[in-house]
């Protein structure tokens, strides 16, 4: 048994950026994005004696394309999305206890089960827990303070039942021990 513990948060940009980048990089897509600016690079680099003028623009532009602007576009995405989302504009209440985590925002609230979380997710900036494939509630570890690391735990623990897919960086968490 845990004690309930509410914690009122705001979106970051640097959290909702992290995620974004991160949800981005690690599927199909943005997988290939990445081999396709890393081998126009490596093209160009192995064939720069053997290559016209147009071959190294094309393959600078490539790389340019999918390392630098798809990057920054994905930035300014999630830059757009906090500023004009109306979810993002007030804070939410998420609360946990040892029935689940509630997330409330004004009159709306929706309980989440520990059952129902398949997948926990940890960066440097945010810790994401899934409900589903494609659905995350999103939590920017500077806005948990002081109790960061009891409440992550308390989630690693409370969710290991299920043996939801965790990050590496979270199997500290586990045994108690990231405290």
């Amino acid at each position: 048994m845990i004690d309930t513990k509410t914690k009122t948060i705001n979106m970051t940009y640097r959290a909702l950026c992290s995620y974004v980048l991160n949800a981005y990089y690690r599927n199909f897509s943005g997988i290939i994005s990445l081999v396709l600016g890393v081998g126009s690079i490596v093209l160009m680099m192995i064939g720069w004696n053997d290559l016209e003028g147009t071959q190294k623009v094309i393959l600078a532009i490539i790389a340019v394309l999918f390392l630098v602007i798809n990057p920054l576009q994905l930035m300014f995405k999630a830059y757009q999305q906090l500023k004009l989302s109306s979810s993002y504009k007030k804070p939410l209440n998420y609360t946990f206890s040892d029935k689940g985590i509630t997330v409330s925002q004004d009159d709306v609230s929706q309980d989440i089960p520990w059952e129902s979380i398949c997948r926990l997710f940890m960066t440097g900036n945010i810790i994401a827990i899934y409900t589903s494939r494609y659905h995350a509630f999103v939590i920017p570890l500077s806005e948990l303070g002081e109790e960061k690391g009891k409440i992550i735990a308390s989630v690693v623990q409370f969710t290991a039942v299920n043996k939801p897919r965790i990050s590496k960086n979270l199997v500290r968490y586990q045994s108690g021990k990231g405290l």
